[in-house]
């Protein structure tokens, strides 16, 4: 019985390592702005990066890809207005037209 009973619990409890002493909680109830010991005081909300980048490259990279081909398509439009403006018709965007 005693062994059936530690296999349930062993199951939903989290496991006791030999690393960890009997009364310490799994994961640590204190803030990190506590921790750091910092002069002023530190919102609950605020993550602190402590030397990580703020933007993640591919997301740099994302946005500047994506704003260059935003670029290329109003150059696109441009010159097309300019070529039909020759030919003496009025361009209108299919954003503007629909």
């Amino acid at each position: 019985m005693r062994s059936l009973l530690a296999a349930i619990l062993s199951l939903f409890l989290p496991p006791r390592g030999t690393h960890r002493a009997p009364g310490t909680p799994a994961f640590p109830t204190v803030s990190p702005c506590v921790a750091a010991r910092r002069t002023r005081p530190c919102p609950a909300d605020v993550i602190l990066v402590d030397g990580l980048p703020l933007v993640r490259p591919y997301l740099a990279v994302w946005e500047r890809e994506r704003d260059a081909r935003v670029r290329r398509q109003l150059q696109r439009e441009r010159r097309r207005a300019a070529v039909l403006a020759t030919l003496g018709q009025d361009y209108l965007p299919a954003e503007v037209a629909a």
